[in-house]
Order: C-alpha cells, then sequence, then structure tokens
C-alpha cells in the first residue's frame, strides 16, 4: 500500500514556505525591522496617518525583544461621523519577477485597549500587506496579499506570529512591505509589531501544470464552467497578473457553481489539485454565519462518463482569513479500476443561497504522480508522520523521528501562516515520538474547524504536513 506522503514530494517545497516560513538562510531585506535604531525609531520605514508610534520601556512597555516596537492606531476626523481613515508605515523594494516573497513578524493587542464590534469588515482592523506595482515611483497596484493582524476577535495579551508570501509578476517594479491600520469606525483599539521579517523564498522543485490556463490570463478559456463563475480582472480580485476568477451562488436550490478540467486517466494512478483561494472584505466576504464553502474535488470517470470514484476538500468557508490567498491541496490515491478520465473541480456551495463570494487563482493540476516511489523523508536527520486520526474531531497524533537527539519545535498554523498552538519544544533524544493536539490554541480556546498546518522544525531542517479539524 503506497503511503500518501510519498505523493506530496512535489509540492512540499511550496506546503513548508506557507506554514514554516522561509529558509533561516533567507536575508532580512528589512531595514531597522524591530524599530530599534536610536533605542526606538521608524529608522528606514515611510510613514503616514497621525497614529503612528512606538512602544517604549517608559511607556506602553509592550515589546516582543529589544528597545522599541511599532504601535498603530487610528486617528478621529470628523467623529462622531466617521470618515474612514489609514496609519501606518512600510518600506519599498526591487523586485525579482517570480520570485516569492514573504512578510512576517509578530502582533500583540492589548486588553486595555481592544479593538471593539462583531464585525471584522465594518470596524477597525489592521493588516500586513505584500503590494506589486508597475512602476518604481506611484503607478498601479498589480497584485498583493495581506494577512489581518488586529480586529476585534484578535485574543489580547500575546504576541502572535504572522507570515504571509506573494510571488512577484512579471512587470512589478517595486514592491512594499506595508502595515496599515483601517478605520471604518470611531472606534479605539491599537495594534503593536515587533521583529519584522521580509525575504526571498527559495525556489520550489519544477512541475508539469497539465492545466490550460490555470492562472486566468484575460478569460477562464480553457475551463468548462456552469452556475456563476466569472473572469475577474481587478488588481485585488487575482493572486497575479492579469486576473483571477469569481465565484458565487447560483441562488437556485441543489444547483452549485463551478469549474472543471477533464484529462485522460488510468487505474492506480495518483493526482493532485493545488488551489490558492480568497475571500475579502472588499466585496461581499464569506464570513460570520454565512454557510457558504469552497471545494476543491478530483473525479475518476469510466467510459460511460459515470463517477466511480472522488476525492475532495472544503479550501474556503466562514472560517477563512479574510484579503488572504491560501494554498490547498487535495491529492487523489489509486484511481479504481475502469479509470478512463479525471477531471479537476472547483465547487461553490451554497446550501443556504446566500450572497457572499470567493476568488480562486494560481491553479495546479498535476499527475499521475510517480508510482513505485519509496517514501522520502525530507531528511534523513528526521521525519514527520501524517497524523493520526486525520480528519479528527477531539484530539489527533502527531508522530516524528529523530536520527539524533537535538533541540526540536512542533507548532501548529493556521492557513494564514498564523502560529496556534506550541505542540513541542525543547531538546529530544534519538528515536520517534508522539504528540497530541486537542484543537485548541495556545489560550486554550477552541479553534474552528479546517485545515491545519503542522511543522517540525529541528536543528538540521523543518517540515510540515497538512491536516483537518472538523467539529
Amino acid at each position: 500500500m503506497k503511503h500518501q506522503h510519498t505523493r506530496i514530494w512535489m509540492a512540499l517545497a511550496c506546503a513548508v514556505a506557507l506554514a514554516a516560513g522561509a529558509p533561516a538562510s533567507a536575508a532580512n531585506l528589512l531595514a531597522n525591522p524591530g524599530f530599534e535604531d536610536a533605542g526606538g525609531s521608524y529608522n528606514g520605514w515611510f510613514t503616514f496617518g497621525s497614529n503612528v508610534q512606538l512602544s517604549l520601556p517608559g511607556g506602553d512597555n509592550i515589546i516582543r525583544t529589544g528597545a522599541a516596537a511599532a504601535k498603530i492606531w487610528g486617528s478621529y476626523p470628523m467623529c462622531p461621523l466617521p470618515q474612514f481613515n489609514v496609519s501606518g508605515c512600510g518600506q519599498a523594494f526591487t523586485p525579482t519577477a517570480g520570485v516569492e516573497y514573504e512578510f512576517s513578524g509578530y502582533s500583540f493587542v492589548s486588553s486595555l485597549d481592544t479593538i471593539p464590534g462583531t464585525s471584522t469588515c465594518d470596524r477597525n482592523r489592521m493588516v500586513a500587506k505584500i503590494v506589486f506595482f508597475d512602476a518604481p515611483v506611484g503607478g498601479n497596484e498589480l497584485a498583493s496579499n495581506e494577512v489581518i493582524l488586529g480586529d476585534h476577535a484578535t485574543p489580547s495579551d500575546q504576541w502572535i506570529e504572522f507570515r504571509i508570501s506573494a510571488p512577484a509578476p512579471a512587470n512589478a517594479q517595486r514592491m512594499e512591505a506595508l502595515l496599515l491600520y483601517l478605520q471604518p469606525a470611531c472606534d479605539d483599539g491599537a495594534v503593536y509589531v515587533d521583529d519584522l521579517s521580509f525575504s526571498a523564498l527559495a525556489a520550489g522543485p519544477a512541475v508539469t501544470n497539465l492545466l490550460a490556463n490555470p492562472s486566468f490570463t484575460g478569460s477562464l478559456t480553457g475551463w468548462s464552467t456552469f452556475g456563476n463563475v466569472y473572469y475577474d480582472g481587478r488588481s485585488w480580485a487575482r493572486r497575479t497578473p492579469t486576473g483571477g476568477a469569481k465565484l458565487f451562488s447560483t441562488f437556485v436550490g441543489g444547483a452549485d457553481s463551478g469549474m472543471f478540467q477533464q484529462f485522460a486517466a488510468t487505474p492506480g494512478s495518483d493526482w493532485q489539485l493545488d488551489v490558492h483561494v480568497m475571500t475579502t472584505c472588499v466585496e461581499t466576504p464569506v464570513t460570520g454565519g454565512n454557510a457558504n464553502a469552497v471545494v476543491a474535488r478530483i473525479v475518476f470517470r469510466d467510459t460511460g462518463g459515470n463517477d466511480i470514484g472522488s476525492s475532495d476538500a472544503v479550501i474556503l468557508d466562514n472560517a477563512a482569513p479574510l484579503g488572504t490567498w491560501t494554498k490547498h491541496s487535495v491529492i487523489a490515491n489509486d484511481a479504481p479500476a475502469g479509470t478512463v478520465a479525471v477531471q479537476a473541480y472547483i465547487l461553490f456551495v451554497s446550501p443556504n443561497l446566500e450572497g457572499g463570494a470567493a476568488w480562486v487563482d494560481d491553479v495546479y493540476f498535476g499527475g499521475p504522480l510517480p508510482t513505485g516511489v519509496q517514501d522520502r523523508p525530507v531528511s534523513l536527520e528526521f521525519q514527520l508522520h501524517q497524523n493520526v486520526p486525520n480528519p479528527f474531531g477531539a484530539s489527533t497524533s502527531i508522530d516524528f523521528d529523530l536520527a539524533q537527539s537535538g533541540d526540536v519545535n512542533v507548532s501548529v498554523y493556521d492557513v494564514a501562516g498564523r502560529r496556534v498552538a506550541t505542540l513541542a519544544g525543547g531538546r529530544f533524544g534519538s528515536g520517534s515520538h508522539s504528540v497530541t493536539w486537542n484543537g485548541k490554541s495556545a489560550t486554550g480556546r477552541s479553534v474552528p474547524s479546517g485545515v491545519y498546518w503542522y511543522v517540525l522544525k529541528t536543528s538540521a531542517g523543518q517540515t510540515s504536513r497538512r491536516m483537518v479539524l472538523l467539529r
């Protein structure tokens, strides 16, 4: 019986980049990444808005390391009638086309100055953002990615790790790493950030993508579509130029929206579908109590066109991070007897016929994956196994092997790359080890259903795997 983890080696580099960050050798491009210059300053950063300040020992004294941290919040123009306001800071760089860049660091919301509200999109929030432009100064936004650092739901009084990444478009002449406090309401609340990094990720292995038009270059050509699926070329609606695909409800009971491509296949073959997906506050988000979901599916068919087997996964629901492009993978092992074709599907499911939309971009479909390949641990020094059970409800076990003793960290990340919990940290001896995750955050709160990554870091390197929590 072939192990599933031998089937994902082609995408492993991308998975590690998402969940575990840049290699240790990646250079930090930021000047003054901890706001430490001259005992605390924004040297190297450009700032805008009226409330970009510092947290120092003699003031707030909310500092992760060193002598200072950034403190950013909104101002109050024309209150009590709110006027949308933005404060923040950033640094600009010249990108290399095709290289993926990662922005990471730590954020903190104090219980003495929390962000009020019950809706992320309608109230204050702070984001970290990577943006690409088509000119060295000014110009048009080509593509971007962002992650929310603080809103009404952010746990308080703890430093929370974040990371996002985005590939540089071919015609990008400038990129910016930004911290933005967005204030659509006359509310209080501040966010602190510290120990930032902006770096180029190592390139993954070259793979052959079977899909026609996987990045939606100007249209949906190559895809068969049904329901409400449309090309969207707006800069915020695409991960890479020139566009993405927008999906939303048909508003007809029992009828999904979706898109697919079909290829020849043989019994016993293995296949992989990767999809980048996003929902956003900019337009009709899937959030709150919205029951809409996006499903990635691989379907095997016989000579009569009958569905004789499939593998699927929910890749977006109301727990998805807003504004963040996240990558999800579906693996289908051992196509059943009688298989002559395989289809790669992306479906928008709306059980309650609600509003809300999702966008997809940069889709990959590959196969048949190599057969007869022996297990391929990322390193002979360590090996991380698939969690059991998976999917899981109450708890799951994670096993790993070490060839020699050393310092080890095992942590869980959400799909936005934020650390959820640390399961193990310290020195471990050689041999086999096991840790358990109970589906709770570092603060003891139960986390929502969804996809999570668990990451093993050792002195010899790091690797990660994907797991699914179902409540």
